[in-house]
């Protein structure tokens, strides 16, 4: 799960940033129980973060930089089958309204 997430990101990477983020991929220590992959995402208006963990599990989450309030927050479970473009859409849909 975490590779396809990986090979996402490198896809990807160009248009977050054309968007005007700044992305961070960071991954968890490769001992413990659940390894995760983190894409923080930061611009002038929000702070962004899609966890992902080995199970499928994610998390994503939006802070508006001002208001300091959530925007966004969503848990979906993903299936390696499922385009992760079409399970984040939503995400990146809120993103692009700055």
């Amino acid at each position: 799960m975490l590779s396809h997430f990986e090979r996402w990101i490198q896809e990807k990477y160009q248009d977050i940033e054309k968007m005007g983020y700044k992305a961070e991929v960071i991954k968890s220590p490769s001992d413990i129980n659940e390894p995760s992959i983190r894409l923080d995402l930061d611009s002038d208006d929000y702070i962004a973060r899609i966890t992902l963990w080995e199970s499928g599990e994610s998390h994503l989450e939006i802070i508006d930089v001002l208001s300091e309030n959530m925007v966004f927050d969503e848990y979906l479970m993903i299936d390696v089958n499922m385009k992760l473009s079409e399970a984040f859409e939503k995400f990146f849909n809120r993103l692009r309204q700055q």
